[in-house]
C-alpha cells in the first residue's frame, strides 16, 4: 500500500514510507504462513474517535490480504493453480496521520458460502451512537462476483456478517452487471446513502453503476438507480437503471477505454461529488483519474474530468 498527499485533491505528491524496501507504507507478512503473506491491498480508511477500545483518536486502514494457500481454477476449466486470492480482510492503525502503521490482524475470514475470498472492504460509520459500524465488502464464488455485509458494535474489534447486499442482473445476459458487482463506494447523499459501484458484464467489461439506501446508516435494502440517460444501448436497460459511467465515453476519456474500476466518493461543500477512480486505456499501465459533478447528480452528462 502506498501512500499520496495533496493540497487540492486534484494534484498528488507520493510519499515514501519508512516501513517498507520499496517505499511503501504496508507490505505483505514476511510469515508465508500468515494469512496476508502474497499479496495486500487497501480497502478503506476512517478516523477513529477514542472509545471503549481507543485510547487516543487513530488512523484505522481496513485492509485485504491474500495467504499461500493454493485455490484451483477447475471452475473455469483449468487445471491450474493459484496462490493470494484466498484473501481475508484485516486492520491497521496509524497514530502519525497515515505515516506509518501496525497491524492488527484479521477481522473477517472467508465464508466459502459467499465465495473464495472476503476483499475489498468499505466501511460506513453511523450517524448515531449505539449503531454498529458497517462494512461492505465483495466476493466471488467462481461465476458470480457479489456484494455482502458485516457489522461491528465494539469500533470494528469484532464482525458479524448481515448477508447479501446487492448482486448483478442474474435475469439478462446483456446487462451491464450481469456477472456481478466488484468495488464500490458510498456517501451520503439525499437523506441517505449513494453507492457507486463496479459492474461486471458477460463479455468482462466493466462499467460504472449506481444504488442507493435511503437510510443514512445503511440499516436498510439497497435499490439499483434508474439515472435518466444512462449509458446503454436499449431503452429497456435505461428502465432497468444501467451503467452511469463506462469506460472511454464522455468525461471518462479516451485514457480509460480498456477498463473502469474501484470507485471513491468525497462529498464536496455545496453538494456536489469528486469521483475518484482507476482507469487503463491501450498498453498503458494503470492510473488514477478524478470527475467532479458541481450538482451532486448522477446522470452521465452531470460529470465532467478534473484529471
Amino acid at each position: 500500500c502506498g501512500l499520496a498527499e495533496s493540497d487540492d485533491g486534484i494534484h498528488w505528491t507520493k510519499v515514501d514510507g519508512s516501513s517498507c524496501d520499496n517505499g511503501a507504507i504496508l507490505g505483505p507478512s514476511d510469515d508465508l504462513d500468515e494469512w496476508d503473506s502474497v499479496q495486500i491491498g487497501v480497502g478503506d480508511v476512517i478516523r477513529v474517535p477514542p472509545g471503549d477500545n481507543v485510547e487516543e483518536e487513530e488512523l484505522h486502514m481496513y485492509y485485504f490480504g491474500g495467504s499461500s494457500e493454493p485455490i484451483g481454477l477447475g471452475n473455469v476449466g483449468s487445471n491450474m493453480e493459484l496462490v493470494g486470492f484466498r484473501m481475508r480482510i484485516g486492520r491497521a492503525k496509524s497514530v502519525d496521520g497515515g505515516r506509518t502503521w501496525v497491524k492488527m490482524g484479521a477481522c473477517l475470514d472467508i465464508d466459502d458460502s459467499e465465495g473464495i475470498f472476503a476483499s475489498w472492504p468499505r466501511i460506513i460509520l453511523p450517524s448515531k451512537e449505539g449503531n454498529p459500524y458497517r462494512m461492505i465488502y465483495h466476493a466471488y464464488n467462481g461465476k458470480k462476483w457479489r456484494v455482502f455485509g458485516a457489522e461491528s458494535f465494539d469500533q470494528g474489534s469484532t464482525w458479524k456478517r448481515t448477508g447479501l447486499v446487492l448482486e448483478g442482473n442474474n435475469d439478462d445476459e446483456d446487462s451491464f452487471d450481469y456477472s456481478g458487482i466488484g468495488t464500490r463506494t458510498m456517501a451520503p447523499w439525499r437523506d441517505g446513502l449513494l453507492m457507486i459501484y463496479e459492474g461486471v458484464g458477460k463479455s468482462g467489461k466493466h462499467r460504472l453503476g449506481a444504488a442507493f439506501c435511503d437510510d443514512p446508516d445503511g440499516n436498510a435494502p439497497w435499490e439499483k438507480l434508474r439515472v435518466e440517460g444512462c449509458c446503454s444501448d436499449s431503452e429497456q436497460h435505461q428502465q432497468l437503471g444501467g451503467p452511469i459511467l463506462e469506460p472511454g465515453v464522455g468525461a471518462m476519456g479516451s485514457w480509460t477505454e480498456t477498463v473502469v474500476g474501484t470507485p471513491y466518493l468525497v462529498n464536496m461543500p455545496g453538494g456536489g461529488f469528486r469521483l475518484y477512480f482507476v482507469g487503463k486505456g491501450g498498453d498503458k499501465g494503470h492510473s488514477i483519474g478524478v470527475l467532479y459533478s458541481e450538482t451532486g447528480d448522477i446522470s452521465p452528462d452531470s460529470w465532467q474530468s478534473l484529471s
